[in-house]
């Protein structure tokens, strides 16, 4: 592949070549370019003798066509299909091979010197394939405009040299330093050499520029492997050189066969690495020099894979099948896998616990299933799709399996077994694809692996319930959901953690620092005998003047921070208790920390500091009409106009924390009561985007739509405005208010609430038709509940404005299965978060799957799916204060059968196997009182 890419993009690739003067039996000098002359004083003579006949050739002992003499730079006498032949074409030829040579080289530049950058600390969490989802100094309307000026200029550049041959060899400065003769140009010029590398012959120019093109062509092959190493593991190049460093006979382009890598990109390119497609695709689409010569240059050396891609399916559904019965076979009691069964597809719904994506095996999940015995890592490792494997709550023991074998595996999931004995240090070193450690409830000993701490893509990590010992490693970055409770580790809990809930490290007698209240004992020092009075003397100086000048820099820092009126900081806000009651004040302008009084009975707390930042112009607000950074932008102004200062006076009630941020209720001087969301993951969009997203859902009116009355952009952080709910969240007044409010929850009130949500679903889905998730966050804590129980959608159509890590960590619809089985979300997510909720409400149960761990609540899915499909038995899963109250009411029984029907074909596993939104709101709103 690299050599066919070399030769396409000699031979076919346009890029800029160089004046040039070729020497043949049938061509002559004068009828192709002639030569070019500058000034010795400013440079070279442009000609280029032919190299001798015995110059290196890409090929010992071949012949070179006649019109490859050697005169081009980086010319190896490579052209079989002779595209080169007309020599006004070869000019044009050479000359665009340089242009997409420079291309290359500054791309990977872009590639490698990020990356280098992140790994000495200056940039966080950098991926060279997500750097279009980052935040940059600008907007991405303002860095789209930057990059189309600068690249038209240089494609203008090479347009007008089309138009006139040569005129881009003039000189700004110098007009008169002209190439003598219309030709095709040389890209920038004869004249730029800053470091006068090539003054003086022509010699050190030909070696230039021999030496740019073999580095422009190895940056080309270079690029395309970066792509190809993106979409396969999954990392950054030099994480994949130093694995290889590490690992050099396992980690190689020749460990992985032509079978294998086709069905890896297949399969990691269509399944897990969509995303990271789609930004490059936009990358090639934003520069159209780079597509065509990507599209010439890769498309002959792919031609050959293509036959490859017919068979793939058909020779691994079989080898996988025998695999899986090979590690059937290594089980005992397995009768849960009696559907495992020879000469039928383990890609079928018969074989239990097998996830597939278009007839490839991504994924086991053998859990709940009385297994035993030994786990056949080698049938597995013959499983090349396989993602995710998950043996919980089993009776599996002994020593952890050589799991490691598995390279490519995403999510490791053996909690609830017998698994003993110490884990290797390095055991997780070639599982660079980590993302899920499940091991928690077994009884591991020894050390907590060196190696987790070096899983770059780690977002989960559960070791809870063992009886690990020693320090906790040194983490490359913070974890998503981490417990490591339970068990007998020592030592200073380490930095990055410092900020995560204090019960992810309970039970461990030994640890210290935050978040434990444990402060780490520090070894006394001996102080050391006084010196001499001179030597004091002298020290006493240093030592006050030390202190005079911290209390300038501090003095310094006071005023200049009091004199810039810098932006409130909210970073304090949120971490009281829910039973906290705040009133926040900003009594100047200037004055940056904010007045906090509690409750009586607490001891002290933290200043609330106000927000600002960002406000942007043209807000309706009456404070806010100067487009200051501490303006409130009106977007409905339904419930009259307020600006950050009424709101900063207001008594503020601090009502929970949630995924997307922290949650309060504020009380305007004029009695408004609005509820502020303050949310710090929102940093997909720039303020533009930002205002118009938040002006559209400013816009919508529905009586189950939560309508935003106003928001405050900072970069750090956002907060959005929107008018209090009296009762509150659906979740609190189900599960968490046994008075009034749920007494109240009789039959016709949870159908109300049921078709309330199914209305404003539909709304959604009309209004942001072309959203991937219209919602994408529904669960019973964003429903409130007005006066009358109709019911309001809260947080929803927020998928655009977040990054995919944040959205990933923080929405519902990336818990359901079509994140996690399958690593895509869709439309039809909304619908199986809305089954969920159907189903909460008709059972009375709280769902597992709200909860980061699965532990607690019931899982709703499984415990409906596994009834009997019997009246009797549908009815004991209703909720027995809305059956019991209707014993003797059939039809009101029914109703509620037949919506646990819609609510268990809203959570079919599978996406394709379920309805849609359109059909489960037709079959809610056809059930009637």
């Amino acid at each position: 592949m690299a050599l066919a890419i070399a030769s396409t993009a000699l031979s076919i690739v346009s890029k800029r070549g160089t004046p040039l003067k070729i020497s043949s039996p049938k061509i002559t000098s004068k009828s192709l370019l002639g030569t070019t002359r500058v000034n010795a004083t400013k440079g070279v003579s442009s000609v280029c003798e032919p190299l001798p006949p015995d110059r290196p050739l890409w090929f010992p002992g071949s012949s070179p066509p006649e019109w490859l003499d050697g005169s081009l730079p980086g010319d190896f006498g490579f052209d079989p299909l002779g595209l080169g032949s007309d020599p006004e074409l070869l000019k044009w030829f050479a000359q665009a091979e340089l242009m997409h040579a420079r291309w290359a080289m500054l791309g990977v530049s872009g590639i490698l010197i990020p990356e280098w950058f992140e790994r000495l600390g200056f940039i966080k969490d950098f991926s060279w394939y997500e750097a279009g989802a980052r935040e940059y100094f600008a907007d991405q309307t303002t860095l789209f405009v930057v990059q189309l000026v600068l690249m038209g200029w240089v494609e203008g550049r090479r347009w007008a040299d089309m138009l006139n041959p040569g005129c881009v060899d003039i000189e700004p400065k110098m007009p008169h330093k002209k190439n003598p003769k219309p030709d095709v140009g040389y890209p920038g010029g004869l004249w730029f050499d800053p470091f006068m590398w090539g003054r003086g012959s022509p010699e050190p120019v030909m070696v230039l520029r021999t030496k740019e093109i073999k580095n422009g062509r190895l940056a080309m092959l270079a690029f395309v492997g970066f792509w190809f190493q993106a979409i396969y593991t999954g990392k950054d190049p030099i994480d994949n050189l130093m694995a290889h460093i590490a690992d050099p006979g396992h980690c190689n382009i020749f460990s992985v066969t032509i079978v294998n890598y086709c069905f890896h990109f297949t399969v990691d390119g269509m399944l897990n690495h969509r995303r990271k497609l789609s930004r490059l695709r936009f990358y090639l689409e934003l520069c159209p020099h780079y597509r065509l010569s990507s599209s010439m240059a890769a498309v002959p050396s792919l031609l050959f894979l293509i036959p490859l891609f017919y068979f793939i399916p058909f020779s691994h559904s079989l080898s996988e099948g025998d695999s899986l019965l090979k590690l059937k076979n290594s089980f005992t009691q397995t009768n849960a896998l009696a559907s495992w069964v020879p000469n039928s597809s383990p890609c079928s719904s018969r074989w239990a616990g097998v996830m597939c994506f278009d007839g490839i095996i991504t994924g086991l999940h053998l859990t709940n299933m009385g297994l035993s015995g030994k786990i056949d890592i080698d049938a597995l490792n013959q499983i090349s799709g396989l993602r995710t494997i998950s043996f919980m709550n089993n009776n599996f023991s002994g020593p952890i399996p050589e799991f490691s074998k598995l390279g490519v595996l995403k999510s490791l999931l053996l909690s609830g077994n017998a698994f003993s004995g110490d884990i290797p240090s390095d055991f997780f070193s070639h599982l660079n694809s980590l993302k899920k450690v499940w091991l928690n409830e077994n009884q591991f000993t020894g050390n907590v692996p060196e190696s987790l701490g070096q899983l770059t893509h780690l977002i989960e990590l559960h070791l809870e319930n063992n009886q690990f010992t020693g320090s906790i490693p040194v983490f490359k970055q913070s974890i998503n959901s981490l417990d490591l409770s339970n068990n007998k580790l020592e030592g200073e809990i380490p930095a990055i953690f410092s900020s995560y809930n204090a019960s992810a490290f309970a039970g461990n007698n030994g640890l210290c620092g935050k978040p434990l209240d444990t402060v780490c004992s520090t070894v006394p020092t001996q102080s050391p005998a006084l010196p001499a009075t001179e030597n004091y003397s002298n020290d006493n100086k240093l030592v006050v003047g030390g202190v005079v000048a911290a209390m300038v820099i501090v003095l310094i820092y006071a005023l200049l921070s009091s004199k810039n009126n810098i932006e409130d900081d909210f970073s304090q806000l949120g971490r009281e208790t829910t039973d906290d009651v705040v009133e926040v004040h900003v009594p100047s302008s200037n004055r940056r920390n904010l007045d906090s009084s509690t409750q009586k009975g607490s001891d002290s707390k933290r200043s609330a500091s106000g927000g600002g930042g960002g406000g942007g112009d043209g807000g309706d607000s009456q404070h806010g009409k100067s487009g200051s950074m501490t303006d409130l932008i009106m977007v409905n102004d339904e419930k009259g106009t307020f600006g950050l200062s009424d709101l900063m006076k207001a008594a503020a009630e601090v009502l929970g924390n949630g995924g997307l941020g922290s949650a309060y209720k504020a009380v305007m001087s004029f009695g408004l009561s609005v509820a502020v969301k303050r949310m710090r993951e929102m940093n997909r969009l720039g303020r533009d985007g930002f205002d118009a997203e938040m002006r559209r859902f400013g816009g919508l009116r529905h009586r189950n739509i939560l309508t935003p009355l106003a928001y405050h952009y900072r970069r750090e952080e956002k907060l959005l405005v929107s008018e209090y709910i009296p009762k509150g969240s659906l979740l609190y007044v189900m599960h968490g208010d046994r008075g009034t409010s749920h007494a109240e929850l009789n039959w016709p009130t949870r159908l109300k609430i049921i078709q309330g949500i199914a209305r404003g679903m539909g709304f959604l889905y009309t209004e942001f038709s072309n959203y991937d998730l219209p919602h994408g966050n529904l669960k019973s804590s964003n429903v409130l509940l007005n006066h009358d129980h109709e019911p309001v959608l809260s947080d929803y159509a927020f998928h655009p404005l977040m990054s995919p890590t944040n959205a990933a960590q923080s929405m519902f619809a990336y818990k359901t299965p079509d994140y996690v089985k399958y690593q895509r979300v869709s439309q039809k997510t909304d619908v199986y978060c809305l089954g969920i909720l159907i189903l909460e409400i008709l059972t009375g149960k709280f769902p597992s799957q709200y909860l980061n761990k699965g532990k607690g609540g019931i899982d709703i899915v499984q415990w409906v799916s596994s009834a009997d499909k019997t009246v009797e038995r549908e009815t004991e899963l209703l909720d027995p204060e809305i059956a019991s109250g209707n014993a003797a009411n059939s039809n009101a029984v029914n109703q509620m059968i037949e919506l646990l029907h819609v609510g268990a074909d809203c959570v079919e596993s599978n996406p394709q196997e379920r309805i849609d939104m359109k059909e489960a709101i037709r079959r809610i709103e056809e059930v009637q009182v």
